[in-house]
């Protein structure tokens, strides 16, 4: 469970200018735009309509997963939004404005570092987790990792802490809600001892774990339903760029 609460920031756009129309992606194909208005319009959560869905379908089409996309600005329309403010380097306010839109039509997404194959990729500088099959970023979500606190349990002293390196999934729990001593998973994957990649009701911009890796439980659904993690799946933790 976490043990801050998640401040919302400032703006961190640029009110007032231009929309900034979403390019085309590899193949030519067209994508639809997400234009906010001569206006120079913001979206945040709670949001609804036709500007929204356009948001949407922008970000699903640029790997920033944000589940269906319905005109509603809510919690997984956020979390996308986070990833790509996070990637870019902008202010993590979960506000969409020209700065970034414009980031999520011409900043790149999050290289991976583990080499060839498929994978899950833990970023620990910019909080990101990756989705990478072929060497290549699929998908990318906004996580959130060891705060590097301190901690008791069962009379010992801890250090909130994700350790790098590569592991395997050697256990999971498919059931819904996990309970342990630290807290309460959503249907993790655990690969390195106690340390997990799991669902959880509180996912801020920041480090805010005891060291395993959250994800929304609608994303960690996603990794379950389409076999980006399994018992025996690789995954790399890494400071990232």
């Amino acid at each position: 469970m976490s043990r801050r609460s998640i401040v919302r920031g400032g703006l961190g756009v640029a009110a007032g200018l231009a929309a900034v129309p979403l390019a085309a992606r590899a193949g030519g194909a067209a994508e639809l735009v997400a234009d906010l208005g001569p206006d120079g319009r913001t979206l945040s959560r709670g949001d609804t309509g036709r500007y929204v869905k356009a948001w949407q379908h922008s970000l699903a089409n640029h790997g920033y997963w944000c589940g269906t996309a319905d005109g509603t600005f809510g919690h997984l329309t956020q979390q996308a939004t986070w990833a790509v403010q996070k990637q870019n380097g902008l202010a993590k306010d979960g506000v969409v404005g020209p700065l970034t839109r414009n980031a999520l039509s011409h900043g790149p997404l999050p290289r991976p570092v583990g080499g060839s194959g498929a994978r899950v990729e833990v970023h620990l500088k910019k909080q990101l987790l990756l989705v990478v099959s072929g060497g290549k970023t699929q998908r990318v979500f906004n996580t959130s990792t060891g705060n590097g606190e301190y901690y008791w349990l069962r009379g010992k002293r801890y250090r909130a802490t994700t350790p790098t390196g590569t592991w395997n999934v050697y256990s999971s729990y498919s059931g819904g809600w996990q309970n342990g001593d630290l807290g309460r998973m959503w249907r993790p994957m655990y690969y390195n001892s106690g340390w997990a990649v799991h669902g959880s009701e509180s996912i801020p911009t920041y480090p805010a774990s005891h060291g395993c890796s959250r994800l929304s439980t609608a994303a960690m659904d996603l990794l379950w339903s389409t076999g980006a993690m399994y018992v025996g799946s690789r995954v790399v933790i890494a400071t990232g760029a």
